[in-house]
């Protein structure tokens, strides 16, 4: 994950250099997206190497949870690329991964992340379904969210751009939607799993709550 995150900024430094200096040879400009994919590479690896040691899904604790949000957030970013081949969607995925990382590894910082599971979280089966159906919402949100956030800016610079303006707003509505699938539908199946567990489909504890807000948000 070291080696994905140096990658991740490799990848977000070069795609501002591409998208700031408009005379260099336009051939280059794969060069943010091959970086971008080389640290997904490593992103997905460390994923399937944690999978293959504890012999469970990479969603069990928070820690893995939020790598596996990057590891959703830059494949998108990745598809969003191909897709539009402009760069912006290069400087989203890098941008997300880089924090995401940074993030995580202030959940490792004690050095170990491969702890024992409380019985009550110790099922692959719902780990397989609920957490990662809802950490996949989460990861589209972020990619929403960046795509929101660069329709305002350009908006500001570049109001009279409307077709760029109007393929943005395209793609943070299709996003939008598809996270609004994922987190409702991973939320239904924590209710479901809460039941099985506890006894109660809905207990309105800060987890519950939290995603909630996030499905509400993305309604409104």
């Amino acid at each position: 994950f070291y080696w994905s995150l140096i990658f991740y900024i490799l990848s977000f430094i070069s795609a501002i250099i591409f998208l700031m200096v408009k005379k260099l040879d336009s051939k280059l400009n794969f060069i943010p997206f091959i970086l971008l994919i080389i640290g997904f590479l490593y992103n997905t690896s460390g994923l399937i190497i944690r999978m293959t040691i504890l012999s469970r899904p990479p969603v069990s604790t928070l820690y893995e949870s939020i790598i596996f949000v990057a590891f959703i957030t830059v494949l998108l970013a990745i598809i969003l690329e191909i897709i539009r081949r402009d760069n912006l969607s290069v400087l989203i995925g890098s941008l997300s991964g880089i924090v995401l990382h940074y993030l995580s590894f202030g959940y490792a910082a004690d050095g170990d992340t491969f702890g024992v599971l409380v019985a009550v979280l110790n099922s692959n089966f719902w780990l397989a379904t609920h957490v990662t159906t809802i950490t996949t919402g989460y990861g589209t949100t972020i990619i929403a969210s960046l795509v929101g956030h660069l329709y305002l800016f350009k908006s500001a610079w570049s109001s009279d751009n409307t077709k760029e303006l109007k393929s943005l707003f395209n793609i943070m509505l299709a996003t939008t939607f598809i996270a609004l699938f994922f987190t409702m539908f991973g939320t239904i199946l924590g209710g479901i799993w809460g039941d099985q567990s506890w006894g109660r489909f809905w207990g309105w504890d800060p987890k519950e709550n939290g995603a909630l807000l996030i499905v509400m948000w993305l309604l409104m």
